[in-house]
C-alpha cells in the first residue's frame, strides 16, 4: 500500500506545483507614433484655355450683323470680290456647343449682314433634317443613285418618322422657307480628284473616308447678292 501511494504524492506535488508556477512576465508593446500624411502636391499644373461657356450653332441667325458676331469664336478668313463680301470661319471648336458632329463653320456676310451660314458635319443628319423641316426636294446627278431609285424608294416612313434611302450615297435636299433656302448635301463618295487639303477637311475620327456632309443656310436672295457683288468688282 506505502508502495501505491508515494508515487500518487509524487504526481500530485508535481501537478500542484505546475499549477502554481509564477505568471509570465509581460512583454510591454511598443508605442507607434502617428505619422501625418505628407500634403498632397500635384504632379502636373494644368493650364486649360477651354471656356466655360458653349456658342450654340442655332444661334447663328441669316440677317444678324457683324457686329453681334463672337470673334473669339469665329476668325476673319478673308475678304472676296470687294470688301463688303466677308467670310469668317469657326476658330476655337471648344467653344461650340455642337463640335461633336460639326467640323467646321464657314460664314459670308455682305454688307456687314449675315447672308450664308455652312456647316461641315462628320454624321449624317438626312433623317433628323427631314423630320424637322418637313417635306424636301430630292436632287440626284449621279447615274448610280438614279438608277437605285428605279427599284427603290428614296424615303420611307419608320415608327421614328421619315427615314432616307440608307443605298443613296450621292444626293442633295432642299427645303424653300420665307425668305431662307436650306440645303443639305450628302455624298459618301470619296472623290479622288479633291485635293488633299479638302480631303483634310471633310475627314475626322467621326469621318475618317473624308465623306462629305454640308449644311447650307442662304437668304433667298443670296444668288442675285453674290451676282451684283461680282459684277461690281469687275466695274
Amino acid at each position: 500500500m506505502k508502495k501505491i501511494v508515494q508515487p500518487f504524492l509524487l504526481i500530485t506535488t508535481l501537478l500542484f506545483s505546475i499549477g502554481c508556477s509564477a505568471p509570465k512576465k509581460e512583454v510591454p508593446q511598443k508605442k507607434v507614433k502617428e505619422v501625418e500624411p505628407a500634403p498632397r502636391v500635384p504632379i502636373a499644373s494644368v493650364n486649360s484655355s477651354v471656356p466655360k461657356y458653349k456658342v450654340s450653332f442655332s444661334s447663328l441667325e441669316l440677317g444678324m450683323p457683324i457686329s453681334e458676331l463672337d470673334q473669339r469664336v469665329f476668325k476673319h478668313y478673308g475678304e472676296f470680290y470687294t470688301k463688303d463680301f466677308s467670310v469668317y470661319s469657326l476658330d476655337q471648336m471648344d467653344y461650340l456647343a455642337e463640335s461633336h458632329y460639326i467640323n467646321n463653320i464657314d460664314l459670308f456676310f455682305i454688307d456687314s449682314l449675315l447672308v450664308q451660314i455652312q456647316a461641315y458635319l462628320t454624321v449624317d443628319k438626312s433623317n433628323e433634317l427631314i423630320n424637322q423641316f418637313g417635306r424636301a426636294k430630292l436632287v440626284i446627278n449621279d447615274y448610280h443613285n438614279k438608277t437605285l431609285l428605279e427599284t427603290e424608294k428614296a424615303i420611307t416612313k419608320t415608327s421614328n418618322g421619315y427615314s432616307i434611302n440608307k443605298n443613296l450615297d450621292h444626293y442633295k435636299l432642299k427645303w424653300v422657307r420665307i425668305g431662307a433656302d436650306i440645303e443639305y448635301e450628302v455624298n459618301k463618295k470619296l472623290n479622288t480628284d479633291s485635293t488633299s487639303a479638302n480631303l483634310a477637311r471633310f475627314s475626322s475620327m467621326g469621318n475618317p473616308n473624308g465623306s462629305k456632309y454640308k449644311l447650307t443656310f442662304q437668304t433667298s436672295d443670296f444668288q442675285y447678292q453674290m451676282a451684283l457683288i461680282e459684277w461690281e468688282s469687275t466695274r
